[in-house]
Formats: structure tokens, sequence, C-alpha cells
């Protein structure tokens, strides 16, 4: 039987996902900020962490994309002024959901993940925030 899930348990692995990959970069290497980190430096523009299951990694504008043994994700950064990791868009769960197809295949139906994303943002559930430095990111409220 498959397992039926919302859009929000989606947008919640997407978090969790985004988190454990910034937990790695910040355990390795010992930084607060990886985008800093990245920029001074301590490590490359893309490569992999075999021993952390990272088969491949891209930092590209404030964001990273990072190809796990089970999962893909590409997530921006927001600054609150915090640089944050939890913001999602509806192009963003896209491509998580694609490369997870037997999990979230519900999300692979054209328009559904829209339709949620939508609902979501009318039920006041999720918002993007009004900062003084624009993001196009959403966020759980």
């Amino acid at each position: 039987m498959e397992t039926e899930f919302t859009l929000l348990d989606v947008i919640k692995d997407y978090q969790k996902t985004a988190d454990r990959a910034v937990t790695i970069f910040k355990t390795k290497y010992q930084v607060d900020n990886i985008l800093e980190g990245w920029h001074s430096r301590l490590y490359e523009q893309t490569g992999s962490l075999k021993e952390y299951g990272v088969n491949f990694y891209a930092f590209h504008g404030i964001g990273l994309a990072i190809h796990f043994e089970d999962k893909m994700i590409d997530f921006d950064f927001a600054f609150f002024p915090e640089p944050r990791h939890d913001g999602f868009d509806i192009w963003r769960l896209n491509g998580f959901v694609s490369e997870q197809p037997i999990k979230y295949t519900r999300y692979l139906a054209k328009g559904i993940l829209e339709i949620e994303f939508q609902n979501l943002i009318n039920q006041g559930i999720i918002a993007k925030p009004n900062l003084e430095d624009s993001t196009t990111l959403y966020f759980l409220v």
C-alpha cells in the first residue's frame, strides 16, 4: 500500500534534507556560514563528500545543490539577516519530488503541487516573509 504524503510532508522532508546538507558542511569544515566558507575557499565550489553520503555538491549564487545516495535537493539561503536554509518555492519542491518519483508519485501529476501550494498559502500555513532584502522563498508560518 502506497503511503499518501501531503505537501506539508514534502516540505518538511525538503527542509530536513537541506538541514542535513548544511550540517555536513558545518561539521566537516567547522564553519557557521557555509556560503562564507565557500567564498573564502575553505572548500571547492563543486565536489563530493562520500564519507557523508554526498555523491556530488555544487554551490551556486546563494544556494547549494547536493546529491545524496537517496535524493537530490537544490536550495537557496535567505537572510533574516542571519542565513536560513528552510525556504522553498514551487520550482524547488518540484525538483525535489521529481528526484523521488516512487515516494512522491502523487506530486508528479500536472498541477497537483501548484494547487496544494496555493492552498497552503490561502490557509496561512506558508508565506513569503516581508524582508528588506527581498526573497522569492516561502517559509512555514
